[in-house]
């Protein structure tokens, strides 16, 4: 089976962790191109990773042996990039915010319709190893019901003041990790969403862009995801907290512990009702009996670097997609709903001056 050829177009963090972590499987993968505006950074590049180096956008696309292009360029080039690509014959990896204004969204939906298997979006961060053990978690059945998910990204306390706060570059937190948390709170919401509330507020940043986000999803389940994302936090909370009506799952911002408490699998409620004769200075029926609790901290599995995980599964869940025809993991349909959520949650804060 023949590595697949990529090239990555926007050579700065995150698309040097793309070439950094597909070129590592050299059975899988084969980077042939690289573009970017530096000249001088396609030069670094080039030299530690090879491929050819382009600094014009068109002559990148021309690549006859590149098949899939990685789009890594500023935000608000995502859509229109990703359109250019895909109208040069490649496959197209889309980074994210996919887009930033209503028009990138209406082209993006187009282009998902026009080239199903050809656009692929990426939200790599619902493989985190947390997230991950947490989905399974879920599945055993040992929080019961879900009723609420808490998930919050605590950035250290800090006056942000690069491009990522400016509104006009495609910044702000909702553009920056909204992606993330949207996305992985949609996954746990496990239903279409009913309602979106929002409290968007910048804080500490010198820009104009949001550095605090608040966001409370509610599923046609009746299930709430409230999203928090703040650079203002001088006393980091949980990352992610989940209410089940037999236990509560939770861990810490390092994501290296899950603590649960649960109810015994045997455990039954005895049949019940609530009586307006019992005093308040009754005793509930917890008291009645000792509750069969289960206490337990499991340790994140894999034990490895997070940020490196999330690149080395989607490069892996993109080579199966392409070469053994596996339905890729991340729908169209969830990326855009990610992005549908972020518009309605735009017009809900108007004191922002969104772009488009």
């Amino acid at each position: 089976m023949t590595a697949i050829k990529f090239g990555v177009c926007g050579i700065g963090r995150i698309g040097v962790q793309h070439c950094r972590f597909f070129s590592r499987t050299p059975e899988s993968y084969e980077l042939v191109a690289l573009c970017d505006l530096d000249s001088e950074r396609v030069s670094a590049m080039t030299s530690e990773f090879g491929g050819k180096g382009y600094s014009d956008f068109a002559a990148f696309l021309a690549d006859p042996e590149m098949e899939l292009a990685i789009i890594a360029t500023p935000s608000l080039d995502h859509a229109r990039n990703a359109a250019q690509a895909l109208a040069a014959g490649k496959t197209v990896l889309l980074e994210k915010p996919i887009g930033v204004t209503a028009e990138d969204y209406e082209l993006l939906v187009q282009l998902s319709k026009d080239y199903p298997d050809k656009l692929y979006f990426c939200h790599n961060h619902r493989f985190e190893p947390a997230f991950m053990n947490t989905l399974a978690i879920i599945d055993e059945g040992l929080l019961g019901n879900i009723q609420v998910v808490k998930l919050c990204k605590h950035h250290p306390f800090m006056r942000r003041n690069d491009w990522q706060m400016r509104l006009d570059c495609g910044g702000g937190q909702l553009s920056v990790w909204g992606p993330h948390l949207l996305d992985q709170g949609l996954q746990l919401l496990g239903a279409p969403v009913r309602d979106v509330w929002s409290y968007l507020r910048g804080i500490l940043t010198p820009g104009d862009g949001d550095d605090h986000v608040k966001i409370t999803l509610v599923g046609e389940n009746d299930v709430a995801a409230e999203l928090e994302i703040s650079n203002s936090v001088a006393l980091a909370g949980p990352y992610c907290t989940i209410y089940g009506d037999r236990g509560t799952l939770s861990y810490e911002q390092d994501q290296k512990n899950i603590h649960l408490k649960y109810l015994a699998p045997q455990f039954r409620w005895p049949e019940a009702a609530a009586d307006a004769g019992i005093p308040v200075s009754g005793k509930p029926l917890s008291a009645e009996q000792e509750l069969s609790w289960i206490e337990e901290t499991r340790k994140v599995e894999p034990d490895t670097n997070m940020w490196s995980q999330v690149e080395i599964e989607i490069a892996k869940h993109l080579h199966n997609a392409l070469r053994n025809n596996i339905p890729f993991p991340v729908k169209s349909s969830d990326a855009l709903e990610v992005f549908r959520v972020t518009e309605i949650v735009k017009k809900q804060n108007p004191q922002f001056n969104w772009i488009g």
